[in-house]
């Protein structure tokens, strides 16, 4: 016999108690809006934003549009290292690998590359197929199905969406708990 009344009826946890009993489905009916209301402007900016690393510098940050990628590697010194690959059932898809440079921060070659940092993935897409209003509008259909997980899975950052057959990877700000960004992803060679 189970001594926890709830923990029979809900091992996930779903259930939120109030001091009287049940209240209702955690994360259910919440007025709480994960998704800004500038997100599809925001996540356009961010897929055609030109020359602009991560915080860390290691990537390549949005660019996920193919023209605004490419640039970007010229922009920065980086190359392509492997051929580009594509997949026929993600029409206008492109995932490329490149390298960033690593430049010498000082001394006589400061400002030289002195090497090629490891190489990273960038899932792009071809704006003559998918243009930048269709990714925006699935991006946005994304984060908004994506939202309901977020609020029963406060504890996750991460949650892949499937739209009109494309998988995108949606992801919330840690501090805030808003979603930050939703982005076309190929998945594994192989996968579904």
């Amino acid at each position: 016999m189970h001594s926890d009344p709830i923990n029979w009826i809900d091992p996930l946890g779903l259930i939120k108690v109030a001091d009287k009993g049940v209240e209702g489905i955690a994360g259910k009916g919440t007025d709480e809006q994960l998704v800004p209301d500038t997100f599809v402007s925001d996540v356009t900016t961010h897929n055609r934003q030109l020359g602009i690393l991560n915080r860390d510098k290691s990537q390549i940050s949005g660019a996920h549009n193919q023209d605004a990628f490419l640039e970007s590697i010229e922009m920065t010194g980086a190359k392509i290292v492997a051929p580009k690959h594509t997949d026929s059932r993600f029409p206008g898809l492109i995932e490329y690998r490149y390298q960033l440079p690593a430049r010498a921060a000082n001394g006589p070659n400061a400002g030289k590359i002195i090497r090629f940092k490891k190489a990273e993935k960038k899932t792009t897409y071809d704006p003559a197929i998918l243009s930048d209003a269709k990714v925006a509008d699935m991006s946005n259909r994304a984060a908004k199905q994506a939202e309901n997980y977020f609020k029963i899975n406060p504890e996750q950052r991460q949650y892949s969406v499937k739209i009109d057959g494309y998988w995108f990877r949606v992801t919330r700000d840690a501090n805030t708990g808003k979603i930050n960004n939703s982005f076309l992803s190929m998945p594994p060679r192989g996968s579904k």
